[in-house]
């Protein structure tokens, strides 16, 4: 007999039957989970849904309650795009909803035991969105699935039978590690673009730029955190969210499947890279760059995409994940564009007849933004 339980703290989780669960998925896996509760001002409120069997979770997915807060990034930025600087639009919102999926991150948003079969991850899949839908009714909310990707097919047909509508949303970077060493994936990036990586490294190096990992992060978190949030501030005019203890919880959480790694120049650190890793994958979710230390001297690429992929062959990565931006630039450098999409049903009855209709005028506006990607 299955029982839902639903938690608002990770913490009131068992680690290791959260965990049993996660396999890859490291923005569902428990270190990341605990840290986004440690580390981000005013967060949503979590609901971290749990199915159990003997005492035994066997199906899990975590949603978050979000409301308005217009210093803050949300759907809107996404679904409503430069319109929301038109001050007509100011008032269109598609929130407050539940926000089903990790924040932050993108991997599927239910995860499963390894030993169940079909039919019953069938059965779990269609108690979870029960649950989540419930959840948003109590709160009077409408429902999001954010960056869902095609390897939740049985997801998506789930989530379009029970009327949600479905749009394009930014796609994802990655790199499989498909080449026998360092030196080969140079060579194959230079045969396909005739760019040279090796003059981007030694450009860095006699730049007196040295990259490392760090291990010792007590002296150097007021600095690090301050990269962080130079980096944003100059893409981004929201609220920079983090707090200061985020690179202790880091380290504190995920242990040994943290790297962080610093640009050194001059005693100084003018970058750093954080990396989570689990399993054969990882990914790379905070860059934080010091523009004016670092001009000229190339570390934004050493430190993004060179010291990240020589490291993953000599530990045995077989994936990289590289955010939402810079298509253009990953691509010469190995790396593909996954498609993600937005999964949205209002509460609102009459609201879902507009919404149908915008979400067909965002996916076709979408699909010709990204036109250029090769996926």
């Amino acid at each position: 007999m299955y029982k839902v339980k639903i938690h608002i703290s990770i913490s009131e989780v068992k680690k290791e039957l959260w965990d049993s669960l996660t396999e890859n998925n490291i923005f569902m896996c428990y270190a990341w989970l605990k840290t986004f509760e440690e580390t981000t001002n005013n967060p949503p409120l979590p609901y971290y849904i749990t199915i159990l069997e003997d005492e035994k979770i066997i199906a899990a997915s975590v949603c978050y309650f979000d409301k308005r807060n217009n210093n803050i990034r949300s759907i809107d930025n996404i679904l409503l795009g430069r319109l929301t600087r038109f001050k007509r639009f100011r008032n269109i919102t598609f929130l407050p909803a539940v926000i089903c999926g990790s924040k932050k991150g993108y991997g599927t948003h239910f995860i499963f035991s390894n030993k169940l079969g079909k039919n019953e991850i069938n059965i779990l899949q269609n108690k979870l969105l029960d649950t989540v839908e419930h959840i948003a009714a109590e709160n009077k909310s409408s429902i999001c699935f954010q960056n869902v990707m095609d390897n939740e097919s049985d997801l998506m047909n789930k989530l379009i039978k029970r009327g949600y509508h479905k749009t394009k949303s930014l796609p994802l970077n990655y790199i499989d590690i498909n080449w026998s060493s360092f030196d080969e994936y140079k060579k194959n990036i230079y045969r396909k673009n005739q760019r040279s990586i090796n003059h981007e490294i030694n450009r860095n190096r006699k730049s007196g730029v040295v990259i490392k990992q760090l291990h010792d992060i007590d002296n150097h978190q007021k600095r690090l955190i301050e990269l962080l949030e130079m980096n944003y501030r100059k893409y981004n005019t929201d609220i920079f969210q983090l707090k200061p203890n985020y690179f202790k919880q880091v380290k504190e959480n995920f242990e040994d499947n943290a790297i962080i790694y610093a640009a050194i120049k001059e005693e100084s650190i003018i970058g750093v890279l954080t990396e989570f890793r689990r399993g054969k994958v990882a990914t790379a979710p905070n860059i934080g760059i010091d523009h004016h230390s670092s001009k000229g001297d190339l570390t934004y690429f050493n430190l993004v995409f060179y010291e990240p992929i020589k490291n993953a062959f000599e530990t045995g990565l077989q994936r990289l994940y590289s955010g939402n931006a810079l298509y253009k630039m990953k691509a010469r450098r190995g790396y593909t564009a996954a498609d993600t999409y937005i999964f949205y049903k209002s509460n609102n009855s009459l609201m879902n007849f507009y919404i149908k209709i915008w979400f067909l005028i965002h996916n076709l506006w979408m699909t010709r933004k990204f036109s250029y990607i090769k996926i």
